[in-house]
C-alpha cells in the first residue's frame, strides 16, 4: 500500500510540473520560439490594424522602426492589417 501511495504521489507531482510547464510556456505566446511576435501582441489598442505609433512603442531586433514598417505595410496606406504583417517575410541574415 504504501509503495501505491509513493507512485501515486510522485505521479501526481509530475503531472503538476508538467503543467506548469506547459502554463510557463503559453505565456510566451507573444512571441513564437524564435519567430516574429503575435500580432495582437503589437496591435495594443485591438482594432485589428498596426499604426506607426504602435508599432514603435516595441522593439524590434535589427533596423530602424520606419524602414521595417514601410517594409510590412506592403500596399502603403500607413497601417499594418494582419494579413500583411502574416504575410511579411523578414530578409535573411547575411553570412
Amino acid at each position: 500500500m504504501k509503495k501505491c501511495s509513493k507512485f501515486l504521489l510522485a505521479l501526481t507531482l509530475s503531472f503538476g510540473f508538467m503543467a506548469q510547464s506547459y502554463a510557463a510556456s503559453s505565456d510566451q505566446g507573444s512571441r513564437p520560439q524564435g519567430g516574429p511576435p503575435a500580432f495582437s501582441s503589437i496591435d495594443s489598442d485591438g482594432d485589428g490594424e498596426i499604426s506607426f505609433a504602435e508599432f514603435s512603442a516595441k522593439e524590434i531586433p535589427h533596423g530602424d522602426h520606419q524602414t521595417v514598417f514601410d517594409d510590412i505595410d506592403s500596399n502603403g496606406d500607413g497601417i499594418i492589417t494582419e494579413s500583411e504583417f502574416s504575410s511579411h517575410k523578414p530578409p535573411r541574415p547575411q553570412n
